[in-house]
């Protein structure tokens, strides 16, 4: 198979100040990187566009941030075009770090295999993905939901959010979420199957919060952080569980904010413990196997947020740190056929 000998990338202008700005990154032209050996090279199909990317730009991630001038780093679903390992074939589809471009070299021990018959292959970037594997090994492992508790989670109609509801009301719970406009609230009652939502940009949030919760809450999903924990946190029953999953209320800022008021998990006994999702990679197949089947079904029902091009995937990460996408943010790169 021939290879074109450049191809597009989106680069990273200059680091964001506050909230991301498409003039943050730039439309360039790379060479096709080689695959040596034991390396594959891949044909990006789909990006996910993910919001741990903000604290990642600002230096306040796990890893490195990149440079200025580089690639800008993700994740996305690939096919293998060209294979110099033989564990991975042409044709198959993988999820890894591709970054914001049209191919990129992987190694196969990195790279996560995609069966496409089990959903469409998107799915792999959601609700089969890091995202809903975050939702079923925070609650499998953390909330641990028993039938007849109330479950409350943020971000209800996020990629983690949606997933983590939709499963805690399969173990016999109440759900409420919380969210943070009229549409989304209708979207979680309405195809997530929330027993309640309730918004935080409300100016009656908190009173809204405690009509939905009246006997308090036994297990928090929280995707947010800063004062929307702190009120959940007011609402702990006696041995509640809390995931600490994500701090998006935070990603957009300069400094870490003062942290909440954790007199109540004292008094309720709470556990709140910190969820990790690479922990659980091990665990991939266990989930996919309970989950896969439940979305083919559409038992477990999905959102995606898709945007065409690779230019546009700048603008699309700018619409989810403010909040705009409705469901998984995704960057459709181009055609594989």
């Amino acid at each position: 198979m021939v290879f074109p000998d450049t191809q597009q990338a989106v680069q990273l202008l200059r680091y964001p100040l506050g909230a991301p700005q498409t003039e943050d990154f730039g439309l360039t032209r790379r060479p096709v990187p080689k695959p040596d050996a034991g390396q594959v090279l891949l044909r990006t199909h789909t990006l996910s566009v993910d919001p741990y990317l903000r604290p990642l730009l600002a230096g306040r991630y796990v890893v490195p941030r990149p440079d200025l001038g580089s690639i800008v780093p993700g994740q996305g679903l690939a096919r293998v075009v060209h294979s110099n390992h033989e564990s991975l074939a042409v044709g198959e589809w993988v999820v890894g770090e591709t970054g914001w471009c049209e191919y990129g070299v992987g190694d196969p021990a990195k790279l996560l295999r995609i069966d496409p018959a089990l959903s469409p292959v998107s799915t792999a970037l959601g609700v089969l993905g890091i995202p809903g594997l975050a939702a079923w090994a925070g609650l499998g492992t953390i909330g641990r939901p028993q039938k007849g508790e109330t479950v409350l989670v943020s971000t209800a109609t996020g990629a983690v959010g949606s997933v983590a509801g939709q499963l805690a009301r399969r173990a016999g719970c109440r759900t409420v979420g919380i969210v943070g406009v009229e549409d989304k609230r209708r979207i979680a009652l309405d195809e997530f199957g929330f027993d309640a939502c309730v918004s935080y940009r409300s100016p009656s949030f908190v009173e809204d919060l405690r009509t939905a919760c009246p006997d308090g809450i036994d297990v928090y999903f929280d995707n947010v952080g800063g004062e929307v924990l702190e009120e959940a946190l007011s609402l702990l029953r006696l041995r509640a569980r809390v995931v600490l999953c994500g701090l998006s209320s935070q990603y957009n800022q300069d400094q870490r904010p003062p942290g909440p008021n954790l007199g109540p998990v004292i008094g309720a006994r709470a556990r709140l413990e910190g969820l990790v999702v690479y922990d659980h990679l091990d665990r991939f197949a266990d989930f996919q196997a309970e989950v896969a089947p439940l979305v083919r079904s559409g038992v477990l029902r999905y959102r995606e947020d898709m945007s065409e091009g690779l230019e546009r995937a700048p603008q699309a990460f700018v619409d989810l740190m403010h909040g705009r996408n409705r469901g998984k943010t995704l960057v459709r790169v181009g055609d594989l056929s």
